[in-house]
């Protein structure tokens, strides 16, 4: 029997629509690489699989809810990259905020190794 790798589109929906929204963190070992560099306009850093993570449950950390809405996801044809835009809905103490951005994401694997986004806005796409 043999065990099947997600698609590329697959690891990027489950990475936000899992991990992220469902809180499921123990996906983290699956989705997301050893290393995973996140590229913005002038500078990337790279984060292990714990900085990743730790992003993630820090983040969890300081909202009472957050959830992210994927408005549209291509994939790339390359079997690697996954670019999607995405609206964000985070609350704490009854204050609502909506961020919204572009990723692109490369997946080698199965795994998410780096992702490409410059930076965040308030609000949603309209």
């Amino acid at each position: 029997m043999t065990s099947s790798v997600r698609t590329a589109r697959e690891v990027v929906e489950a990475y936000n629509l899992e991990l992220w929204n469902a809180r499921r963190f123990e996906l983290a070992d699956e989705l997301i690489a050893d290393t995973m560099i996140r590229h913005d306009v002038g500078e990337s850093h790279t984060l292990t699989r714990a900085e990743a993570l730790k992003r993630v449950t820090d983040t969890w950390a300081e909202m009472d809810s957050l959830r992210f809405d994927l408005n549209i996801v291509i994939d790339g044809g390359d079997g690697e990259h996954v670019a999607m835009v995405w609206d964000s809905t985070m609350a704490k103490d009854d204050n609502e905020v909506k961020v919204a951005s572009i990723e692109v994401f490369r997946v080698v694997n199965g795994q998410i190794v780096e992702v490409w986004n410059c930076g965040y806005k308030l609000g949603a796409w309209s």
